[in-house]
């Protein structure tokens, strides 16, 4: 709990002298910790002021594996805490690696229970599938279609979702 509160008011000069490549690993461990789940969202909650604080950290976030964890809280929702705080660090981590984020399988995480969420948790998630589907790898097409059923679900809808989902894709109208 200290290193997430040091983490969320700590400056990127106060942490320039932060071990972002020894306590990264522990965060990621933590975040996969089952048994308890106020562990594993201060974990989560930590993880994600460090990439919002220190941009160097980004890197090393990716390298230890934490976007397949998030991933992995967004499928098997839980706790809805946990849920929108993976929301939150995916989105902050698909603006430095969106690609990294496809291929973990965040763009179906972050659409598949859409419906589940507050419309304030629904912007982040189609935000952090914008910047994954803002320069789409050649080799992407098996990410992008997995996505096509909620995509048709999604756009059956005549609300404030449907602006904000074609920006993901502008070519479906």
């Amino acid at each position: 709990m200290q290193l997430c509160e040091m983490v969320s008011i700590g400056t990127e000069d106060s942490l320039s002298t932060f071990s972002v490549y020894s306590f990264v690993p522990i965060l990621v461990g933590l975040l996969n910790h089952e048994n308890n789940p106020d562990i594993t969202l201060l974990a989560a909650r930590a993880l994600t002021h460090l990439v919002d604080v220190l941009p160097s950290s980004f890197v090393v976030v990716v390298h230890y594996g934490a976007i397949s964890c998030f991933v992995a809280r967004l499928l098997t929702i839980e706790y809805m805490d946990l849920a929108e705080q993976s929301l939150q660090a995916l989105k902050k981590i698909s603006q430095e690696h969106p690609t990294a984020c496809l291929r973990a399988g965040a763009l179906m995480a972050v659409l598949s229970y859409l419906d589940f969420f507050s419309t304030r948790v629904q912007r982040v998630a189609l935000a952090t599938a914008t910047n994954m589907c803002k320069k789409l790898p050649s080799d992407a097409s098996d990410f992008v279609m997995e996505v096509v059923p909620p995509m048709t679900n999604l756009l059956q809808y005549h609300d404030a979702k449907d602006n904000a989902f074609l920006s993901i894709f502008p070519g479906i109208k």
